[in-house]
C-alpha cells in the first residue's frame, strides 16, 4: 500500500513511522508538513491512503482534503487530529474520509484502520508469487491472444471495461485491458486481490453498498467503479495468478449466461497462460541454437496435450517398422466411446484431463518396444511389434480395454470409459503405412457402427461395408431432391383429457431399392457427413405444411414436435424457424423442438442463447430420452425447457420392475415441481399404459396407442380411434 503522511509534528511523525515501518506491506511514498507540500505530493504520487493532520503550519488539512478531492484523488484518508470539533468532523465526512481520530486517544485505532486496508493474503502466497514470476508475463508487451479474450468479455457481458490481471506482490498488472488507460494499480486497491482468495467468481453489484469497497480509491475517485465481476485464474497446481474481470461505472448484475460465458473465457485465458508457462519452461532449457532447433523438431512430432507422438510421427515410425525384414506388427486404433458427451458435460478441461489419463495408462501398460501415438482429437494408435497374429493382437487390445475400464477421476467424480478398437495386421492386411492405417481405421469405424465398446479386426468384408456406406451417403445426398424422404407422425395423447395433445414428426427414407429405411440407419450418417441441416429443414417445412392442411380439414392437432440435432443449433437456425412459421402462418406455441439431454447439459453459451431465443418466441422445448444422460436438478432449473420425455428404457419394464417405476415416479414428481410437462415415450402394452396413468404422467406416446403413420393414416386414426374420440 502506498501511503502519504501529512503531519507537522516531528514527535508524532516519528512515532507513526516507527509503528508503520513494522508493516512491510506499507510503502511510505512521501511526507509533508505544509498544505502546499501535501497537495503537490499527493497529486504527484497518487497514494492509496493518506494520514492527514488538520492543523498544519502553514496551511490547513481541511483545504488539503478539499483540493485532492477536487482533482479526482480517491485515496482513503484517515484524519488524525487534535481538533475534535463536530462541525469539522462532518465537513471531513462529506469529503469521503475513511476515519476521523483523536491524536491523544485514538492513534492506535487509526493505525489499526490503516492496516485493515491491506487485503488478506492467500495461504499459498509465497508459492503463488513464485509461480507468477515464472510465467515471465509481467511487464510484457500487449498480445493479441489475450486482447481478443478481454474484448469478447466486454461484448458478452455488456460492460465498459475488461482486464486480465496478474496480482503481483504490491501491485496488480494488466496483461490485457479494454476500457482502462492505466497499466497497473496498487494491490491494496485492487478488487482482484479479493477475487484471488476465492474459487469461484467474485461479483460486486454495487461497490458503494459493499463495506469492503465503498471507500476504495477506485470507487471514490477515477475510474469510479460501481460494478465488478472477476473470475480467478487458478493453475492446476492451485495458485491463483490473477483474474479475468469486467467492470462498469454503473451498478449492474450478470445473468446466468453472462456469468458462464465469463467463466468460459477465463478458462481460455488460463489455458493460454499455462501454455505460455510451458513454453517458458521449455525455453529455459534451450541454451544453444542447436538444442533449440532439435527441440522445435521434437515438438513438431509431439501432441502438445499428452506429449505422445502425433499423427506424422506415427506414420514415420510405422514406415520405419515395415522396412524391417519380415516384420510382423499390428496397428491398433483406439477411440473412447461417448467422448463428446463427457467433454460437453464436464467441460473441455475435464476432456483434456481424460485424454491425458488415457495416454498415461497406455504408456504404463505397453512395453517400450510398442509405439503409442495420439493421431486425432480423441483417437490413439499403437504399433505393436513382433505380433504373431490376430490372437496376440486381440490379447493386447483386451489388456488396453481392461486398463481403460478402471474409472477416471474427473472434477471430483468417477467416470467410466468404454472404448472401440480397430486392428490391422502386417503383412496380412497390407505392407504400406497407408494401407494398414486405412484398414485399422475401417475396423474401428465398424466397431463404432456396431454400437461401440468392442474390438474389431480388419477383414476384406469391411471393404464391401465401406463401399456400401459411400453408396448410402451418395443416395442420401440425392434423397431430398428425389422426394424420397417422408415424414411420419406418431400421436401423443393426454392422460388427463384422453385427447391428442400433439404429434411427433419422424423422418423416414423411402429408398427406391431398399424400401422404407429407419432413421437409425441414415441419421448418424447424415450428421457425420454434414447432411443433417438439409434433412432437418425438410422435416420442419413438411410438418408445418401438414399442420395447416389438418387445420383446413378440421382436425385438432394442437402441436407438432420435431427432433433437432445439436449440429443444427448454429447461427441462422432461429431465423430459419421464424421463416417457416411465417410461411405457413403457424403460431410458435404449436411447435415443439425435441433436444437430447446431452445437448442441453453441454452448457455451450451459443446453444443456450439459441434455445433461449426460440423459447422467447413461444416455441416449447422438450428434453428427449430423458433420464439416460447426466443432467442434474440444478441444471434443469436453469435450462430453457418446457417438457421431459421419459426414455423408453424406463417404460419397457415399468409394470413389473419396481426400480423403473420408482425412477419414472421421481421424474414425474420432479417435473411437476419445476412446472414441466412429462411425456412417456415407447409405451407398447396396456400394462405399461396403466402404470404410466397411475404415476400421473401428463402424456403418453407409443405403439399401444398408435405407431408412426403417414399423414393420411393419421387422419384415419383420428377419425376412428376410440381413445381420442
Amino acid at each position: 500500500m502506498n501511503l502519504v503522511i501529512v503531519e507537522d509534528s516531528e514527535l508524532i511523525l516519528s512515532q507513526l513511522l516507527r509503528i508503520i515501518h513494522e508493516q512491510p506491506r506499507i510503502k511510505i511514498t512521501g511526507l509533508a508538513k505544509t498544505e502546499d507540500e501535501a497537495i503537490s505530493l499527493i497529486k504527484a504520487t497518487s497514494p492509496d491512503a493518506i494520514l492527514l493532520d488538520l492543523g498544519l503550519a502553514p496551511g490547513s488539512g481541511l483545504r488539503v482534503l478539499e483540493a485532492i478531492r477536487g482533482f479526482g484523488s480517491g485515496a482513503r484518508v484517515l484524519v488524525l487530529t487534535n481538533n475534535s470539533n463536530e462541525h469539522i468532523r462532518r465537513v471531513c465526512t462529506q469529503y469521503g474520509i475513511s476515519g476521523f481520530y483523536d491524536k491523544s486517544q485514538e492513534a492506535y485505532a487509526c493505525l489499526d484502520k490503516l492496516f485493515s486496508f491491506l487485503p488478506q493474503l492467500p495461504d499459498n502466497e509465497v508459492e503463488r508469487l513464485l509461480r507468477l514470476q515464472s510465467t515471465q508475463l509481467l511487464d510484457t508487451p500487449e498480445q493479441e491472444v489475450y486482447d481478443n479474450i478481454t474484448k469478447l468479455a466486454c461484448r458478452v457481458t455488456g460492460m465498459s471495461a475488461s482486464m486480465i490481471t496478474l496480482v503481483d506482490k504490491d501491485r496488480q498488472w494488466f496483461l490485457s485491458r479494454v476500457g482502462v488507460d492505466t497499466k497497473e494499480t496498487s494491490r491494496t486497491v485492487a478488487f482482484c486481490a479479493h477475487a484471488i482468495l476465492q474459487q469461484e467468481i467474485l461479483e460486486v453489484k454495487n461497490a458503494k453498498d459493499d463495506v469492503r469497497f465503498n471507500d476504495n480509491p477506485l470507487v471514490i475517485g477515477a475510474p469510479y467503479i460501481r460494478f465488478y465481476a472477476g473470475v480467478p485464474l487458478i493453475l492446476s497446481s492451485g495458485e491463483a495468478l490473477g483474474t479475468l474481470c469486467v467492470l462498469d461505472t454503473k451498478p449492474n448484475e450478470l445473468n446466468t449466461h453472462q456469468r458462464e460465458a465469463l467463466k468460459t473465457l477465463a478458462r481460455s485465458a488460463l489455458s493460454e497462460i499455462e501454455l505460455h508457462m510451458q513454453l517458458v519452461e521449455l525455453e529455459k532449457e534451450v541454451t544453444r541454437r542447436k538444442l533449440a532447433e532439435e527441440h522445435i523438431k521434437h515438438l513438431s512430432t509431439r501432441d502438445p496435450l499428452t506429449a505422445l507422438p502425433n499423427r506424422s510421427a506415427f506414420r514415420e515410425s510405422l514406415s520405419q517398422q515395415l522396412k524391417v525384414d519380415k516384420a510382423r506388427c499390428a496397428v491398433i486404433y483406439i477411440n473412447p466411446d461417448r467422448f463428446k458427451l463427457i467433454n460437453d458435460t464436464l467441460g473441455h478441461d475435464a476432456g483434456d484431463d481424460l485424454l491425458s489419463g488415457i495416454a498415461h495408462r497406455l504408456t504404463q501398460l505397453l512395453s517400450d518396444t510398442n509405439l503409442i501415438a495420439r493421431i486425432g482429437s480423441d483417437e490413439f494408435a499403437v504399433i505393436a511389434t513382433d505380433v504373431s497374429g490376430a490372437h496376440e493382437a486381440s490379447l493386447i487390445a483386451e489388456n488396453i480395454v481392461a486398463s481403460l475400464a478402471v474409472p477416471f477421476e474427473l472434477k471430483g467424480r468417477q467416470v467410466f470409459l468404454e472404448v472401440s478398437i480397430g486392428i490391422s495386421l502386417s503383412p496380412d492386411d497390407g505392407e504400406s503405412p497407408e494401407s494398414l492405417a486405412r484398414r485399422a481405421d475401417l475396423a474401428l469405424y465398424h466397431a463404432k457402427h456396431l454400437g461401440g465398446n468392442r474390438i474389431c479386426i480388419y477383414s476384406s468384408d469391411l471393404n464391401d461395408y465401406a463401399q456400401d456406406t459411400i453408396a448410402l451417403e451418395t443416395n442420401l445426398r440425392l434423397a431430398i431432391d428425389r422426394n424420397e424422404l417422408e415424414v411420419y407422425y406418431q400421436p401423443q395423447v393426454s392422460l388427463i383429457s384422453s385427447k391428442v395433445s400433439g404429434v411427433e414428426a419422424l423422418v423416414r427414407w423411402n429408398h427406391p431399392h431398399f424400401g422404407l429405411t429407419s432413421p437409425q440407419v441414415f441419421i448418424p450418417l447424415a450428421e457425420e457427413r454434414g447432411l443433417i441441416q438439409a434433412i432437418g429443414h425438410f422435416v420442419l417445412d413438411s410438418a408445418l405444411q401438414q399442420l395447416t392442411l389438418w387445420d383446413k380439414d378440421g382436425m385438432v392437432i394442437p402441436k407438432v414436435a420435431i427432433n433437432v440435432s445439436a449440429l443444427e443449433l448454429k447461427p441462422g437456425y432461429v431465423d430459419a424457424i421464424q421463416a417457416a412459421l411465417t410461411k405457413y402462418q403457424i403460431r410458435p406455441s404449436r411447435l415443439e423442438l425435441e433436444i437430447t439431454e446431452s445437448v442441453l447439459v453441454s452448457d455451450g453459451v451459443e446453444t443456450m442463447q439459441i434455445l433461449e431465443h426460440l423459447r422467447g418466441l413461444g416455441i416449447t422445448i422438450a428434453v428427449d430420452d430423458f433420464g439416460v444422460g447426466y443432467s442434474s436438478l440444478g441444471q434443469l432449473r436453469r435450462l430453457p425447457i418446457d417438457a421431459l420425455k421419459v426414455d423408453k428404457s424406463f417404460i419397457d419394464n415399468i409394470h413389473n420392475d419396481a426400480e423403473d417405476e420408482a425412477i419414472v415416479n421421481a421424474i414425474v414428481t420432479m417435473a411437476r415441481a419445476l412446472g414441466l410437462r412429462t411425456i412417456a415415450e415407447g409405451a407398447e402394452t396396456d400394462q405399461q399404459l396403466s402404470s404410466i396413468e397411475k404415476l400421473e404422467c401428463d402424456c403418453v406416446q407409443g405403439y399401444v396407442l398408435g405407431k408412426p403413420m403417414s399423414s393420411t393414416e393419421l387422419s384415419k386414426w383420428m377419425n376412428f380411434n376410440p381413445v381420442v374420440n
